[in-house]
């Protein structure tokens, strides 16, 4: 059974979380330099997220927007979304296994993988705080 049956508070929990990673201007500062937007599809249960650092505000846009084009799109289930924000996957593997199919420019994704790293300590304080916390150990 996935960790989450409906997205609605997988995107709950991830809005929090870039609003107290936007809140750091240290990690702000280094997300809007990077100019990236990213789209992230998930599948059980079904969802999209674009992540938009090319404005003057760190944005993450949960559901379908009207975007064009975008730097890279990331597609895997909501568990494997789930586990990379609690810190628990390897993002090579699972690009290279197939877990997360990708599509544009990943080399400065992964650049972004130290900007983003408090985000392991804060995913799963904010899923406790939601009363979320049977879902943290995966």
């Amino acid at each position: 059974m996935p960790y989450f049956t409906d997205i609605q508070p997988f995107y709950d929990s991830l809005g929090e979380l870039f609003e107290k990673l936007s809140s750091d201007p240290a990690i702000k500062e280094k997300a809007l330099a990077s100019k990236l937007l990213v789209h992230f599809i998930y599948s059980d249960p079904a969802g999209e997220v674009w992540i938009d650092c090319r404005g003057d505000d760190m944005l993450l846009l949960a559901g379908p927007q009207d975007f064009t084009e975008c730097d890279a799109t990331l597609t895997m289930s909501t568990d494997t979304a789930h586990k990379f924000w609690l810190g628990k996957l390897n993002l090579i593997k699972a690009l290279t296994s197939g877990e997360i199919q990708s599509e544009g420019s990943v080399p400065k994704l992964l650049k972004m993988l130290p900007v983003i790293k408090p985000a392991f300590k804060i995913y799963p304080e904010i899923l406790t705080e939601k009363g979320l916390a049977s879902i943290i150990e995966v």
